[in-house]
């Protein structure tokens, strides 16, 4: 059973590796600002929380600050299914005991190690998101611009003749020594632009493959956001209500499979 399980969660996150490179590209680039967004809700909340918990409104400012951080996990763990197709194993919510006080619920909000994976998650996710997003929009670029430097040329030409023709004396340095412009087409430095073509090509070859494994990896990190509870999620095509007679066990359950089983029950 344990070989079962751990092939099928290996399977779920191989299949990130054939997922779409949009999707990856989208998620590099939206961790910067999400990792900002979560970072400001989160270091706003706690120090609200704490400097308040003397006159008691800190302690429901705390419990909301920790609710919305396993919020935020839940959010995190479905881009990384969406966007990188690494669907992360889930685990069913616990079911809710009337009657049950703040005081409990708020302390099984603290022992609950979910928050706490969460927490950590979501705080990386600023280092991490200025680290991708820099990476992704700084690579990108240069594959950009060494493959169309003969476009560039030509653009740089186009607005070096303007200004000289309303009297402005100017010139462009490409790559000094190598392609410059002086206000006049020269064919042997056009000539020299589609040398960059091939490099440009190369290198967002190198760019494709780096950026894409820096979002698998980072997309891995993700992994301790498994949801929370602690019943277990059904295995696939496996009926909900079977899958909550078995807690001990780690299951995988993709998100799709999740709403189409939860549909039948419904």
């Amino acid at each position: 059973m344990k070989d079962i399980k751990e092939k099928i969660i290996d399977n779920s996150f191989n299949s990130g590796a054939k997922g779409a490179f949009v999707g990856k590209i989208a998620f590099l680039l939206l961790s910067f600002p999400l990792g900002i967004f979560y970072f400001v809700l989160t270091i706003t909340g706690f120090s609200l929380g704490m400097g308040t918990l003397v006159i008691w409104i800190g302690l429901p400012i705390l419990f909301a600050t920790l609710f919305l951080v396993r919020v935020l996990g839940e959010v995190e763990r479905r881009l990384v299914g969406n966007l990188l197709h690494m669907p992360i194993s889930y685990r069913l919510p616990d079911q809710r005991v009337p009657g049950q006080g703040f005081l409990k619920r708020f302390g099984k909000l603290l022992t609950d190690p979910y928050t706490w994976t969460s927490m950590i998650y979501i705080i990386l996710k600023l280092p991490l998101g200025i680290l991708n997003f820099t990476l992704t929009v700084t690579l990108t670029c240069i594959s950009i611009a060494l493959t169309l430097m003969p476009l560039g040329y030509l653009i740089n030409l186009l607005v070096n003749t303007i200004l000289l023709a309303n009297g402005v004396v100017s010139s462009s340095i490409i790559i000094p020594h190598f392609i410059e412009i002086h206000g006049t087409f020269d064919p042997t430095m056009f000539i020299r632009t589609f040398i960059s073509v091939p490099v440009g090509i190369l290198f967002w070859l190198i760019t494709r493959n780096t950026l894409a494994i820096l979002a698998l990896k980072t997309g891995e990190l993700a992994r301790p956001l498994r949801g929370p509870g602690e019943a277990i999620a059904a295995w696939p095509h496996e009926d909900l209500h079977n899958a909550a007679q078995r807690p001990q066990e780690l299951c995988y359950v993709a998100p799709m499979v999740m709403r189409e089983q939860q549909a039948n029950i419904d």
